[in-house]
């Protein structure tokens, strides 16, 4: 039920935050400018902003607080609270203090609930415990042919695990590997993304990047499941529509030696949280 709640609130909280956003500029526009509703603005438009940011320009990664974003939403929110206290005289609508309020609660909602995968624990994933073989994995590629790791044998692997072409995280940290692909072809190490996304979207990445990479598919999630990675729900509510499936793949990084042997796994648990390449490449030339 939890991972249903989230799905939903990630696609309600920023259209009702660009909702309020849109309706107290109208307000103001068509009666009066005022701080309060300044302030009601500053709210909304921060939350607002971010999101329209991490799409229109996707970050790899965040500090877990969103401490520049949090500023402007409680600074909005605390504004918005000592004016209309002070201000007895202007026009203040129940619903910009209502929203305001929802926005703020929302938005810590975000940051310690939403952004954490509360039941994860890498402590926990004994399967996936450095030292250990990585067990036989089977994947497809983006013509449905069957790949498993036994492809990967001899050679170290850097094996992505990532939630689909639908998060801009994840897809910005593809892009921070293709921009290390030469020092990773260098190392001779095999770089492999894996979601459990339908085909076509796989095959839309081995096109933009016709590199050596391999991006590859996990039907069904099954080998999320066999690795404790699976994600019920992790689809945004709504995205479906666009051809994703609802369950997806929590985030995780797993490197190995030419043996197959785990050095070193990622398993986040903020999923704006997430190692740098330069942290992966130490990794390999010092484990691998």
């Amino acid at each position: 039920m939890s991972s249903l709640l989230k799905s939903i609130f990630i696609s309600a909280f920023p259209v009702f935050a660009l909702v309020v956003m849109i309706d107290c500029i109208w307000f103001m526009f068509d009666t009066e400018i005022t701080l309060v509703h300044a302030a009601h603005v500053v709210t909304a438009a921060s939350i607002v902003f971010y999101f329209i940011r991490i799409f229109v320009k996707p970050l790899a990664r965040t500090d877990s607080v969103l401490i520049v974003y949090t500023f402007c939403v409680f600074l909005g929110f605390l504004m918005s609270f000592l004016l209309e206290n002070l201000q007895g005289n202007i026009v203040i609508r129940a619903f910009c203090m209502w929203s305001n309020l929802t926005l703020t609660i929302g938005w810590i909602a975000y940051l310690l609930w939403y952004s954490f995968f509360q039941e994860r624990s890498a402590e926990s994933n004994i399967l996936l415990s450095v030292g250990n073989s990585l067990p036989l994995l089977r994947f497809e590629n983006a013509a449905k042919e069957e790949i498993t790791t036994e492809k990967f044998a001899g050679t170290p692997s850097i094996f992505i695990f990532y939630r689909g072409n639908w998060c801009p995280f994840c897809m910005a940290q593809i892009k921070e590997m293709v921009e290390k692909h030469e020092e990773l072809l260098n190392r001779n190490i095999n770089t492999v993304f894996i979601s459990s996304q339908p085909h076509s979207f796989s095959k839309k990445l081995t096109k933009k990047y016709p590199l050596d990479f391999q991006f590859l598919v996990d039907v069904h999630g099954n080998v999320a499941k066999q690795l404790h990675i699976f994600a019920e729900h992790g689809l945004p509510f709504g995205f479906q529509i666009f051809g994703f499936k609802s369950h997806t793949t929590l985030p995780t990084i797993i490197i190995t030696d030419s043996n197959e042997k785990i050095v070193y796994t990622n398993q986040t648990d903020n999923y704006r949280v997430r190692p740098e390449p330069k942290t992966l490449l130490k990794i390999v030339d010092e484990q691998v």
